[in-house]
C-alpha cells in the first residue's frame, strides 16, 4: 500500500486513526485553529515522514501545528502581500505550469536574492507565502512539488545561509513529504562549496531529490511548453508584479 488517502493497508489505517485520536486528546489553544483544519491527506504526509511511528508522526505534526498558528504571531494563513513587498517585487521565485508528472513548477533564480541586504523576517515570512500558495495549487492526486534553483549568475552575496537553514527546517519539519524534486540549474563551481555545507542538513532522503541539471536536461522532467523560453521551452510568461513584468 502506498501509504496515501485510498490506498491504506490495516496497519496504516490504524496509525491514522491513532494520530487523529492523539490530535483531538492533547488540543490546546495553540493548535485548536489548525488542527481543526485537518484532513486524512495532510496527518497522512507526516505518518509517512515517520515511517509510520504514531507517537512520532503525532509529535512532529503537533510541532508543525503550532508553527502554523504562532509563525511571527501572525500564522501561516496570515502572511499579507503588504508584508512580503520587497520579496515579491524582486521577482526571485513564482510558480509556472507543471512537471511531466503534473506538479506545480516553482522557480528560484538566486541571482535575485542578496542575502547581504534584505530583512530575514520578511524572507521567512516569503518562503513561507510560497510554501502555502504551493499547496493551494495542488490538486486532487497530486502532493507534492517540483523546485528548479536557478544558480545562473550566482555569486557569493547570493549566499544566504541563515534563510537556507529556515528553509531546510521549514520543509523538513513543518512541510514534509511537499518535495517531488529539486532540480539545481546551472550551479557554478563556487556553489559547491556551499551545498557540501547545506547537504549535510538534509535527510538522506531529501538529498535523493536532489539532481544538479543543465539547462538542456529540464525538458526531460518539464513539458517544452511548460519551459520558459530561456530554458529552451516555448512559453512566453513573464513574471509579473503589481502589472508590471520584472526582468529575468
Amino acid at each position: 500500500m502506498s501509504g496515501y488517502v485510498g490506498d491504506l493497508s490495516a496497519s496504516q489505517e490504524k496509525a491514522l486513526q491513532e494520530v487523529k485520536d492523539l490530535v483531538n486528546k492533547n488540543m490546546t489553544d495553540a493548535t485548536k485553529e489548525e488542527a481543526e483544519k485537518l484532513d486524512d491527506s495532510m496527518i497522512l504526509r507526516f505518518c509517512r515522514a515517520r515511517k509510520w511511528v504514531v507517537k512520532d508522526a503525532y509529535e512532529m505534526l503537533n510541532n508543525a501545528l503550532v508553527f502554523r498558528g504562532s509563525f511571527q504571531n501572525v500564522g501561516v494563513e496570515n502572511i499579507k502581500e503588504d508584508s512580503i513587498e520587497n520579496e515579491l517585487k524582486s521577482g526571485k521565485s513564482f510558480f509556472h505550469g507543471t512537471d511531466k508528472e503534473g506538479r506545480p513548477v516553482c522557480i528560484v533564480r538566486t541571482r535575485k536574492h542578496d542575502g547581504t541586504n534584505r530583512d530575514i523576517d520578511e524572507a521567512q515570512r516569503y518562503c513561507v507565502y510560497v510554501m502555502e500558495s504551493g499547496k493551494q495549487m495542488l490538486k486532487p492526486g497530486i502532493e507534492t512539488c517540483t523546485l528548479i534553483f536557478d544558480m545562473s549568475s550566482f555569486s557569493t552575496k547570493n549566499m544566504d545561509y541563515p534563510l537556507v537553514k529556515f528553509m531546510v527546517d521549514m520543509f523538513q519539519k513543518y512541510y514534509p513529504e511537499s518535495l517531488a524534486k529539486c532540480l539545481i540549474l546551472n550551479a557554478p563551481w563556487i556553489f559547491m562549496g556551499f551545498w557540501h555545507i547545506i547537504k549535510h542538513w538534509l535527510d538522506p532522503y531529501t538529498v535523493s531529490k536532489v539532481n544538479f541539471v543543465k539547462t538542456k536536461q529540464l525538458a526531460d522532467f518539464i513539458p517544452t511548453e511548460n519551459l520558459l523560453q530561456s530554458y529552451g521551452g516555448s512559453s512566453q510568461f513573464k513574471y509579473t508584479y503589481k502589472g508590471v513584468a520584472v526582468d529575468d
